[in-house]
């Protein structure tokens, strides 16, 4: 499977590992100067490579529009700047410091208005100040064809502002799918007040003139890049704010799946009308900023044809399981609209897709209770069973892998899938009063689902990426020192082994992989380690002590795991005679050290000032 926007969502753990084996090499794509960390993506048969990087270097700035409007007598920059850094940045001069101090401040200035405890209304009246600064860029996507990492670019022009992209999945032909999000232009705007909104007697506001950053275009816009040509998704609902579009992966027959925008969420439709009228901020401003919120877009799983001239054909938009698997909505008009949707992501090279989509039941009826955060109110009503399910689309239908009276899983996805029509995904159930995800693999020739044993029985474990001789890899668990650990796995379906890929690396490798997520069909593996490198600055210099020596610091990194000839793992030590195998739970040998991964299909930008 090519990584998701949902997979994104992870929380690696670093264990300095003591124990390992020679089944694999570790290929370091190479420090990728632009971004300090990088995470893995997806290699094809060829051996290319492609990832993404967030906290990026050298990120442009444009000083004279933004130090203008900043207080440098704030406490904060005292605290942190010298008196000759401060003057450096009044009088508009960057350095390696002051750039890095304005970079961390620009990430972390929208966050001071993501405050849902103050009333719509006066969070819509901030908006001028909210977009008073330059959106910086956070995430890139790179690409490494064995001449070293290089960037992916997605964007129309290299030169916008604010915009990150993001590569999800590519092919063997040189095809590559991604995203990405707006870029940003200063303007002009004159804030002026609803007369409506004045009470009767009172004089009417002086409109004021404001200088702002404007977002255009689409709030998320799937691409596809072949060679140096870019095909964009365009979104097939646009209203309220541009639309959504997302390329999610593609085959090598051109296929491309993903998501995109085919309605508006009714309550969201009704905030915006009642808030953004273009007064106190631009409407574009304004819809931008409700889609940082939540977005408010429905939206289903689709299909793209890349054509022989490099065309797109019109999408086709995907069902989903629907009451009691009848690929249609409940027909009970007494009971609350249940919002169907669709996921799509993996596609095999025989055209079946694999995603999510929502089931319901309508015989069954439960109370439920909801929190609307438009209308910041909690709502309890009966609604009827639904949850979304792994779902296969094919046939112009969708049918679900679990049976439809299956309620021992709260949820599932089918995250992958091979060209003999291998799928694998998980699903969730509540393990030790928690909910815990359990991986599975489907085979559509004989319908069998088989659960795999993992290392215990509450261990969280997903897959990735499936190959053609049935090698799945991804992220699970162990138990090291009583701690839970993410470590990468590899599972192979022919001898129903299920291994942690640290294992299978040299005794003293420097890396400690904590998540797999694309293997070839050479098994060579795509995967994000964790280990130390050089730390830079905001220009991406070598930091070093006071005796000269590279100061250090521990990142993700993408690395490619390439199979040793005849190779076998290696006695590493008495801690390693459990090899680390199912139900393994001990590790005294390991030193601990936590790293957080964050979503990067939420883009994050509240980072804190620091030095």
């Amino acid at each position: 499977m090519k990584l998701s926007p949902i997979s994104l969502a992870m929380v690696p753990f670093l264990s300095v590992f003591s124990a390992s084996a020679a089944v694999y090499q570790v290929v370091d794509l190479g420090e990728v100067v632009d971004a300090r960390a990088t995470y893995a993506t997806s290699v094809n048969d060829q051996g290319v490579s492609v990832l993404n990087g967030r906290q990026l270097y050298s990120v442009d700035i444009d000083i004279d529009i933004d130090v203008s409007k900043i207080d440098f007598d704030n406490e904060i920059f005292e605290s942190i700047l010298t008196e000759e850094q401060l003057s450096e940045l009044k009088n508009g001069e960057l350095t390696a410091t002051t750039h890095g101090v304005l970079y961390s401040f620009l990430l972390g200035w929208p966050e001071q208005y993501r405050n849902r405890n103050q009333a719509l209304a006066a969070q819509i009246g901030n908006l001028v100040s909210r977009y008073e600064f330059q959106p910086v860029s956070t995430t890139a996507a790179f690409i490494e064809q064995g001449q070293g990492v290089s960037l992916l670019r997605f964007r129309a022009s290299d030169t916008e502002i604010g915009s990150d992209e993001l590569v999800l999945g590519q092919n063997n032909l040189n095809m590559q799918v991604g995203f990405t999000t707006p870029s940003f232009e200063y303007i002009e705007f004159t804030r002026t007040t609803d007369p409506e909104s004045v009470e009767e007697g009172d004089d009417v506001p002086e409109p004021t003139e404001h200088s702002i950053w404007q977002p255009s275009g689409a709030q998320r816009l799937g691409v596809v890049r072949v060679d140096d040509q870019r095909l964009t998704l365009t979104p097939v609902y646009s209203d309220y704010g541009g639309g959504l579009s997302t390329a999610q992966a593609i085959n090598d027959e051109g296929l491309i799946i993903g998501i995109g925008s085919v309605d508006i969420n009714e309550n969201f439709a009704a905030a915006v009308d009642e808030n953004c009228q273009g007064f106190s901020a631009p409407i574009e401003n304004c819809l931008h900023y409700f889609h940082s919120i939540n977005s408010g877009y429905i939206n289903r799983a689709m299909v793209w044809q890349v054509n022989d001239d490099l065309s797109l054909a019109e999408p086709q938009i995907l069902g989903f399981l629907g009451d009691k698997g009848s690929n249609e909505p409940h027909p009970e008009t007494e009971l609350p609209t249940i919002q169907y949707s669709s996921l799509a992501y993996d596609v095999n090279n025989n055209g079946i897709i694999v995603g999510v989509s929502t089931y319901s039941d309508s015989s069954d009826i439960i109370s439920t209770e909801s929190f609307d955060r438009w209308t910041n109110q909690r709502i309890t009503r009966q609604d009827m069973y639904s949850s979304n399910r792994a779902s296969i689309f094919m046939d112009g239908a969708v049918q679900a892998i679990f049976p439809e009276d299956n309620r021992e899983w709260l949820s599932s996805s089918a995250n992958a899938i091979n060209n003999n029509n291998i799928i694998a995904g998980f699903a969730t159930k509540i393990i030790s009063s928690q909910p815990r995800s359990k991986m599975f693999y489907f085979d559509m020739h004989n319908n069998e689902i088989v659960f795999p044993e993992d290392f215990f029985i509450s261990a969280n474990t997903v897959p990735n990426s499936i190959n053609d001789q049935g090698m799945i890899v991804g992220r699970t668990e162990m138990v090291i020192s009583s701690v839970k650990r993410q470590r990468a796995f590899k599972f192979n379906i022919q001898d129903n082994s299920f291994v942690d890929l640290n294992s299978y690396l040299d005794c003293d490798s420097a890396f400690t992989l904590v998540d797999a997520t694309s293997i070839n069909n050479s098994n060579e593996i795509l995967a994000t380690a964790v280990t130390e490198v050089p730390l830079r600055n905001s220009f991406g210099e070598v930091l070093t002590d006071d005796d000269g020596n590279p100061r250090t610091e521990f990142q993700a990194r993408a690395v490619k795991l390439k199979p040793i000839a005849n190779g076998t793992p290696s006695d590493c030590g008495a801690e390693n005679e459990q090899e680390y195998s199912r139900k393994s739970a001990a590790g005294s040998l390991w030193s601990t050290l936590s790293l957080i991964l964050l979503l990067l299909l939420r883009h994050s930008r509240g980072q804190k000032l620091k030095d």
